[in-house]
């Protein structure tokens, strides 16, 4: 896995609609949130709806979701998704090796899965390695994160911090 406050590795996605999607991209741009899952996979496909049922917070925090999906898709379980969640193969798993590490390369039901938050300059903000029982973080630990770096950013946003007179 990573480290947080590191730069991610690079990452390309050829997407399910045929263009080719990188998480430099969005450098400068958007705070992305990244998900490796596994196509076929039930739990996974439930999380990737939760995710793109929040897509107003995505939005709000100024991110993008990218899913690489790990395995071939099945087109229904893609064809939900709003405009700031785009889903992929990473054919290569150069992607999913440099996130998840070089073992990460096995038969897809034995693929590991993670989750990754980054801020809009590529900088790791948190990290999740999904194990076998499919616990992924919650949308409101996903959401916090977001909340932590747009407040941290100067130039992104202004703080919301209460202002108490008298």
């Amino acid at each position: 896995m990573l480290r947080t406050r590191e730069i991610i590795p690079p990452l390309t996605l050829h997407s399910l609609d045929g263009r080719t999607v990188r998480a430099w991209d969005f450098k400068q741009k958007k705070n992305l949130v990244i998900l490796f899952l596994h196509a076929g996979c039930t739990s996974c496909e439930d999380y990737l709806r939760r995710i793109a049922a929040d897509s107003a917070a995505w939005r709000e925090n100024g991110a993008v979701v990218l899913v690489a999906l790990l395995g071939s898709p099945l087109r229904a379980a893609t064809d939900f998704l709003p405009d700031n969640v785009v889903v992929g193969l990473d054919p290569s798993w150069r992607g999913a090796n440099a996130f998840l590490g070089r073992d990460t390369l096995a038969p897809v039901g034995d693929a590991r899965v993670g989750v990754f938050v980054t801020d809009r300059y590529g900088e790791l903000a948190a990290q999740w390695e999904i194990a076998a029982s499919h616990e992924f973080p919650t949308l409101a630990t996903l959401r916090r994160h977001l909340e932590q770096i747009e407040m941290a950013c100067d130039q992104c946003s202004t703080p919301l911090w209460r202002v108490d007179e008298g």
